[in-house]
């Protein structure tokens, strides 16, 4: 009897060892490791995208989460622009978006797509763009100057919500949406997550599709903060004056750029541009009359916001 229990106990234990794993262990060893994200990898929304939509245009706002980023290049673009430039073009072209610094913002409203021709039509009743191919594809051709026209007019129009441009910091927080890649989609970046001149090459990107014009907003997918064609398709003005220099002195809280200035900062490349234009850290500039057919803008909703002192961020009406 002794031997018969034996010979069970070992057969018992023989099947106990070598069964196969559960279905509940391996879901556990699964969900573990989805939770550990690489680094610079596009985090998936922890909350509901909280949205707005302007009454008198229809424009969407999307709320933008207060919080702080590393604003600038960084060593993953650096290594891709000096393979694509020699060193006197990268410190032309490209030093201006170092160094790598962190500012915090507070939270903001941003348009979930660019200004369509519809709803600059709606405001001001004319069309300025150059590919007028439908209410839904973005206004171009219009200056800085012409986009505070706009906002003026619509301002007018809302007397509890007021607009204007966002901040070039405002504007790479959102492009960025928590990434820390070139693109908010990684290290590349496809034609077929963005309108821009696939002709050329960035980092071990491959030559793709150039539409040679504009794209209805949104076209692609958007960003984890659930934004639009914050890569490509047209330029986007800025509030700011475009200093070269700026970042080596930057406060560190609601930056608002240099207090004066020639040009003003454009942002987000376009539909002529090369992909390592349309990097979420790539600045640019144009005078505030130039009016160009790879132009256009979006809007945030709230007062004009200043540099903050000790922390405390000082707000002011803009003369409506």
């Amino acid at each position: 009897m002794k031997m018969i229990k034996l010979v069970i106990y070992l057969i018992f234990t023989f099947f106990l060892l070598h069964s196969p794993v559960s279905a509940a262990d391996t879901e556990n060893k699964n969900t573990a490791g989805d939770n550990q994200r690489s680094a610079g990898e596009k985090p998936s929304p922890d909350k509901t995208i909280k949205t707005w939509t302007e009454p008198f245009t229809g424009m969407e706002f999307v709320w933008v989460e207060p919080g702080c980023f590393g604003m600038g290049q960084g060593s993953i673009a650096k290594s891709f622009l000096l393979k694509e430039v020699n060193k006197e073009d990268y410190v032309k072209y490209y030093a201006d978006e170092l160094p790598l610094h962190e500012i915090c913002l507070d939270g903001f409203w941003i348009g979930k797509y660019e200004v369509t021709q519809g709803q600059w039509q709606k405001v001001l009743g004319n069309n300025l763009a150059h590919f007028q191919n439908g209410d839904q594809f973005p206004v171009e051709q219009v200056s800085w100057n012409d986009a505070q026209e706009f906002i003026k007019i619509l301002n007018r129009q809302n007397k509890e919500n007021l607009f204007r441009l966002p901040t070039e910091a405002e504007w790479e927080y959102a492009a960025r949406a928590g990434t820390t890649t070139p693109f908010n989609t990684g290290e590349i970046i496809s034609t077929t997550q963005a309108n821009y001149n696939g002709t050329y090459l960035f980092g071990y990107g491959a030559k793709e599709e150039y539409r040679q014009k504009t794209t209805a907003v949104g076209s692609f997918p958007p960003n984890p903060f659930g934004i639009f064609d914050m890569h490509g398709n047209v330029w986007e003005w800025c509030l700011d004056w475009y200093g070269k220099d700026y970042y080596k002195d930057s406060p560190h809280h609601n930056p608002i750029g240099p207090k004066t200035g020639e040009a003003k900062v454009l942002r987000g490349g376009s539909w002529f541009r090369s992909p390592s234009t349309i990097r979420s850290a790539t600045r640019y500039n144009r005078n505030p009359d130039g009016r160009y057919a790879d132009t256009g803008f979006r809007l945030v909703k709230g007062l004009m916001i200043a540099e903050s002192v000790d922390n405390n961020s000082v707000y002011f009406n803009q003369d409506f």
